[in-house]
């Protein structure tokens, strides 16, 4: 069978064209096209929302860096602000260049100009806060200093011309100072008026600094002058302060000389001279009260015509002797030790002096005194502490027919003030000398052996009476065949009334004891009493002794009796004893007082 013959419907031509023209309907290559132009748009969207993610995150970046350095920029602020004057002035420039260190590191760290951006824009007005906050407490700041500056000099010039009280002519031109200056810190001042507030304010502190000074002086006269020219420039409460304090001080001025005058014995006239006891003694005139110092160093023999026109007697080493009439009321006792810097009595208007030779024979009074320095070797200040007969000194204010009641009760209570302010100082230094003077003793005791061998500034230190029991203890110590035992029943004593009573300790004058004591122990003694003189801990160790001392001492106290010295140091010994024994630590206290306990009882049998 013969295959079917195949007519093609187009001629060949026809079929060239149809091959190489695109078809009208959908094909693989049209469809291809079509995908690709839809994909491009497609990845165009894409890129922009991964370009707006990438902004986001930079500005997210960028501000929780910014956020983070805000908090820097706070610190840095709040510390400059802590800074006063002249600091805060200094590290203005040192703060304003850490600020830009902080922006600086803060760009560094972040990676992409869009981080730094948004870091720029929250950082920036930030940054400028900062700065104008450290700028302007700067200018504060340097307004403070200068005018703290300001202050200083006017304060310096009100204490400059104030300190040339006494100077008339000084102490105008120190005002005209003051006003100067003052005038130059007006310029903020609205009106005349405020202008003349503020000078007259300066010129007032220099003139009630100058009252001060000189009621401070003892010069109420002056303190009065000054007020009487220049008092309108304080203000009315300064000016009332002032008055009362020179009314107070006039006050005082006048008890002092009713109580100078007691001193003195009363005396009606200032010129009235007292006879010389013998051709060969001298006469001088002294302030009424004055303090009176013997001419050289010795014992008092005797004190004659005591308490009212005094005289004292005193026995040199040389042999000769020197007398002292005509005091107002006498200072020492017979037996007393004395140096040319102690007060023997005080000054009535007129003393005597007189002196005989190692042989008895009377000496020439006139040129002892030329060689001991003239008068001021004899008379002192009015105010020198001095040993006071207070019951002689009542009866003599007492006796002042010219004054009123009220001024009797005030010049009484400002002697008793003055004497027992005096014999307060004068124990204390009686403390102190006798703690230098056992310091000595303890180093060198070969080397101190009476009172003489002391210092004599050391020996002045202490009152007649108590330098001549210190020679006595001195020269008994010198004398002693043994050295007393450490820990005797006098040390003990002062070491449990150092724990008792540190006030009365502090005040026990130490030196007398040398010879009953033994050195080391005086020694320490002495350490821990100025110690407690000064305020501080006594310098005991922790060991066994000084907890069994404190033990002994709680004692006394819970049973409100003393036991007796002579068994303290037994109880000492025996307790030591049983906690050596029984090798008990210094700390444990509670098995130190029974201990402590035990030993009083096997002692004296107290429960």
């Amino acid at each position: 069978m013969r295959a079917p013959t195949y007519t093609p419907t187009f001629t060949p031509v026809e079929a060239y064209h149809a091959r190489f023209t695109a078809p009208s309907g959908p094909t693989l290559g049209n469809t291809i096209g079509r995908v690709l132009v839809a994909g491009g748009a497609d990845l165009n969207q894409m890129s922009s929302i991964h370009a707006a993610i990438q902004a986001l995150t930079d500005d997210t970046a960028g501000r929780a860096r910014a956020l983070q350095d805000k908090a820097a920029l706070t610190n840095l602020v709040d510390t400059h602000a802590g800074l006063n004057g002249g600091a805060a002035v200094a590290t203005q420039p040192q703060a304003l260049d850490e600020l830009t260190k902080i922006q600086a590191a803060g760009q560094a760290a972040l990676g992409t100009p869009g981080m730094i951006t948004a870091y720029d824009q929250q950082i920036g007005p930030a940054l400028n806060d900062a700065a104008n906050q450290i700028t302007g407490h700067a200018l504060r700041q340097a307004g403070v200093e200068r005018q703290a500056v300001t202050d200083q000099e006017l304060q310096s010039a009100q204490q400059a011309a104030a300190s040339a009280w006494q100077d008339p002519a000084r102490f105008v031109q120190g005002l005209d100072t003051v006003k100067a200056i003052a005038a130059g810190q007006t310029g903020n001042a609205e009106n005349e008026d405020d202008r003349a507030a503020v000078v007259r304010t300066a010129v007032g502190g220099a003139v009630a600094k100058a009252v001060g000074q000189a009621l401070a002086a003892g010069e109420p006269e002056f303190a009065a002058h000054i007020m009487g020219g220049w008092g309108d420039t304080l203000a009315p409460a300064a000016y009332q302060v002032a008055v009362a304090r020179l009314g107070q001080a006039a006050q005082t001025q006048r008890m002092a000389s009713i109580f100078g005058e007691a001193a003195g014995g009363n005396a009606q006239t200032a010129g009235a001279e007292t006879p010389p006891p013998s051709p060969d003694a001298i006469a001088i005139s002294a302030p009424t009260g004055a303090a009176v110092h013997p001419i050289a160093g010795g014992t008092v023999t005797a004190l004659d015509g005591a308490p009212d026109n005094a005289t004292v007697r005193i026995l040199h080493p040389d042999g000769s002797s020197t007398a002292y009439g005509g005091l107002g009321m006498a200072a020492v006792a017979p037996g007393d030790l004395v140096t040319p810097g102690h007060v023997i009595g005080s000054a009535s208007p007129v003393i005597t002096l007189a002196a005989t030779s190692p042989a008895g024979d009377a000496a020439d009074a006139g040129t002892l005194l030329r060689n001991a320095g003239g008068i001021g070797a004899v008379i002192g200040q009015a105010d020198t502490p001095r040993s006071w007969d207070i019951s002689a000194m009542r009866d003599r204010i007492a006796q002042r027919g010219d004054l009123s009641p009220e001024d009797q009760v005030l010049a009484t209570n400002f002697a008793v003030r003055r004497m027992t302010a005096d014999q307060a100082q004068l124990a204390a230094n009686d403390a102190g000398a006798g703690r230098s003077i056992v310091s000595l003793f303890a180093a060198s005791p070969d080397s101190i052996r009476h009172a003489a061998d002391l210092p004599a500034d050391l020996a002045a230190q202490m009152s007649p009476t108590a330098l001549a029991r210190v020679d006595a203890a001195l020269r008994g110590a010198a004398q002693a065949a043994t050295t007393p035992a450490p820990d005797n029943a006098t040390a003990l004593r002062l070491e449990l009334l150092q724990r008792q009573s540190p006030d009365i300790f502090s005040q026990v004058n130490l030196a007398p004891l040398i010879g009953t004591v033994n050195p080391a122990d005086l020694a320490r003694i002495a350490e821990n009493q100025a110690a407690v003189a000064t305020g501080q801990d006594a310098r005991d160790p922790q060991d066994r002794r000084t907890a069994i001392l404190d033990a002994v001492a709680q004692h006394e106290v819970m049973n409100a009796n003393s036991l007796p010295d002579e068994a303290l140091p037994a109880i000492q010994n025996r307790a030591d004893t049983l906690l050596r024994l029984n090798r008990i630590d210094p700390g444990d206290r509670t098995t130190i007082g029974n201990a402590v306990t035990d030993a009083i009882q096997s002692q004296i049998g107290q429960s």
